[in-house]
């Protein structure tokens, strides 16, 4: 069982060999390092001072004053006048764009190409010039920061300010050309939909001024309705008047069935003197017979009335029921005319509306204030480029880690044996003399003392 102790005690006795050899090391290749080291930072500080050109960095500053967060996308797709107005709003507004498209033309090629056709720049491209230029967003704002790094400090506040005001020129120029096009884009659909607004008016008045139009059909269509509703009312009537003579010719038919046809007189005869009895025809029957004829002929004049009533009646509900489909038909060939009217003619003003509005905004260069200057380039005084006492310090860094570390690889490289200790670490053998190096001074000694 091991001793946790002794354990302890072996590890640290290995930790502190592992520091006396890393020391041991350093001390052995310290010429090395520290000349190495100051040869590198000498190096740096020649370099930086003798070798490398100063840079100076111009400064400006610019402001946004139409942004969004994101980019816009299309509208959803609507229906009637409010999808219009989406649709036209889209293409007659001045465009709207994001920071970063503001900062990414900040280093386009034609910005570029116009600065150094502007200044002259002869022997620079528009990607060597695009290098020079730092431009960054500050933070929870709408203000870019542009820097010019060059050489020349004058010319380095030259192209700032160059950059600064073509930036300028050229957004206007874009937003005028976006105005410009929707200018002419509005003025030609309204032609468009003024060329369709008169076929459509056309073909309304074509159908309008037809001989059976809409009009006529619905005042014809009024008049034999109300036709037809009189007719059913007296057809209503009559067959009221038939039930009514229905029911006095029974009651006469049942009374006159009653009473006889004849009834006995007595007449006293002067000749005879006698009384005489004679049949004679019953009046109440005759007045009865004669009631119910004139009834039964009423009842058979009234049924032939009811009849052709009918007949009327019937025709005229087909007679409506074609015109009502004719009408119909009509209406909706005049309904739909009619919207596309309304429709073009809703189109038609809004398109003259907005080309107006987007012709006056143009006239006024409503563009020009989509971006503006806030600070003006200065000519720097002092370069920004190089940064002589930070590039010594970085090389003496440098140079100490890489000669440390070159130290120790050769020493792990060197697989010679010097020095007993060297002979027990490596061969794990124990050293049992050593034979001295021989020289002048004890060449000519013997080894108990005396002499050769």
């Amino acid at each position: 069982m091991s001793d946790p102790k002794r354990s302890t005690y072996v590890a640290e006795e290995e930790i502190e060999i592992d520091l006396r050899q890393i020391l041991k090391v350093l001390r052995k290749w310290r010429k090395l390092i520290i000349i190495m080291t100051l040869l590198t930072g000498m190096s740096a500080g020649f370099i930086s001072y003798f070798v490398m050109k100063p840079v100076y960095q111009a400064q400006t500053l610019l402001m946004v004053t139409q942004a969004t967060d994101k980019l816009q996308t299309t509208p959803t797709q609507q229906t009637g006048q409010d999808g219009l107005d989406n649709v036209v709003n889209t293409v007659s507004r001045m465009p709207v764009l994001t920071m970063n498209t503001y900062l990414g033309q900040l280093k386009s090629e034609a910005l570029m190409k116009r600065i150094i056709t502007q200044l002259d720049l002869t022997g620079y491209t528009p990607g060597g010039l695009a290098g020079m230029i730092e431009a960054s967003i500050v933070k929870d704002s709408n203000l870019i920061g542009v820097k010019v790094n060059n050489g020349d400090p004058e010319l380095s506040s030259k192209i700032a300010n160059t950059l600064s005001d073509e930036y300028l020129k050229l957004m206007t120029e874009k937003n005028q050309d976006q105005m410009s096009r929707s200018v002419t884009f509005l003025n030609e659909q309204t032609k468009i939909t003024n060329v369709d607004l008169q076929a459509a008016i056309e073909a309304l008045k074509q159908l309008q001024s037809q001989p059976r139009g809409v009009a006529v059909l619905e005042a014809e269509f009024t008049k034999k309705s109300t036709d037809r509703v009189n007719f059913d009312s007296q057809l209503k009537t009559v067959q009221v008047e038939i039930q009514q003579l229905n029911y006095g010719v029974n009651s006469l038919s049942q009374e006159l069935a009653a009473v006889p046809k004849t009834v006995s007189v007595q007449k006293w005869n002067d000749a005879t003197g006698t009384v005489n009895n004679f049949q004679e025809v019953n009046p109440l029957y005759i007045s009865l017979a004669q009631q119910l004829a004139e009834k039964k002929a009423s009842l058979a004049e009234k049924q032939g009335q009811s009849e052709g009533l009918q007949l009327l009646v019937n025709s005229m509900g087909d007679e409506l029921d074609a015109l009502q489909a004719e009408l119909a038909d009509k209406k909706a060939q005049q309904d739909e005319l009619q919207r596309d009217v309304d429709r073009l003619k809703q189109t038609s003003e809004t398109l003259t509306k907005k080309g107006t509005e987007t012709q006056i905004a143009k006239s006024i260069d409503l563009g020009d204030t989509s971006v503006m200057v806030v600070s003006e380039a200065t000519i720097p005084t002092s370069p920004v480029k190089p940064n002589k006492q930070k590039n010594i310090a970085i090389a003496l860094v440098l140079g100490l880690m890489i000669f440390t570390l070159l130290a120790f690889v050769l020493e792990y490289l060197d697989n010679t044996l010097k020095v007993p200790e060297d002979i027990t670490k490596e061969l794990d053998l124990p050293v049992l003399g050593m034979i001295p190096l021989r020289t002048e001074n004890n060449s000519r000694q013997s080894t108990y003392g005396g002499k050769l």
